[in-house]
């Protein structure tokens, strides 16, 4: 007689996992630059094996951060700080656990910040939050200098010291409206920048701090340089 509890050994052993399927990413997952094939291993730091609903049962009982989503892409194991589940359309695989599960440590997603990539077909890279600080709403000419965005700069000095010559009630109006839309649109400004500097969107990365999510980066692009670098004979000079 053979023993009926075979099977259920067997589909105990079976573990799956949701990958993103197709080419059928919504926004939300664009934006992380999310691809079709991206495994889900892991939130918060913590391995996930469920089903979709599961998925978004967690996100229901997130609070008000985001959930930490560490994904496997063919080799390479990335993490993105999103706020829903509909990155896309999932499907449950049969996931074999190996050395990039055993890696995942717990993460406190109320520490991280999304970091958008723009890199060069050549290496060049930059990257910055995808939202930006309270200084880009507090003091507006001062985050666009710091993030090179000359042009901007330009415009919103122009626009303040026109303004004060009118009156100071005025200068501090202009000063007010310049910061809303600065943050509003800073990812706009810093990704259309950089397009002119001949650098596309690669990717995002979650991370604590800029410095980490360059630490980041150059971890699996080693050979990158940072678009803001000095260049090398230049470095070599000042030494």
């Amino acid at each position: 007689m053979q023993n009926q509890f075979i099977p259920e050994a067997e589909e105990a052993r079976v573990i799956t996992a949701l990958r993103l399927r197709g080419e059928s990413l919504a926004a939300a997952g664009r934006r992380l630059g999310l691809r079709s094939g991206d495994v889900l291993t892991a939130i918060n730091g913590i391995p996930f094996r469920g089903d979709e609903a599961a998925l978004a049962a967690r996100f229901a009982a997130r609070g008000r951060t985001g959930l930490a989503l560490t994904f496997l892409r063919e080799t390479q194991s990335f993490t993105v700080l999103a706020e829903t589940a509909a990155l896309g359309r999932w499907e449950s695989i049969p996931f074999a656990p190996g050395g990039a599960e055993e890696e995942h440590k717990r993460i406190d997603p109320a520490g991280l910040r999304n970091y958008e990539v723009m890199r060069s077909v050549d290496g060049l890279y930059d990257l910055h939050p995808t939202e930006a600080s309270v200084m880009a709403l507090i003091a507006p000419p001062l985050w666009l200098l710091q993030a090179r965005l000359w042009v901007h700069g330009a415009i919103v000095v122009a626009a303040l010291v026109a303004a004060a010559v009118v009156s100071p009630l005025l200068s501090a109006v202009v000063w007010l409206a310049s910061g809303l839309w600065v943050r509003r649109q800073a990812a706009h400004f810093m990704r259309m920048d950089r397009h002119g500097r001949g650098l596309g969107f690669a990717g995002v990365i979650a991370a604590p701090s800029e410095r980490e999510a360059h630490a980041r980066h150059l971890a699996v692009h080693p050979e990158d340089r940072y678009l803001f670098a000095p260049e090398p004979r230049a470095a070599e000079q000042a030494a």
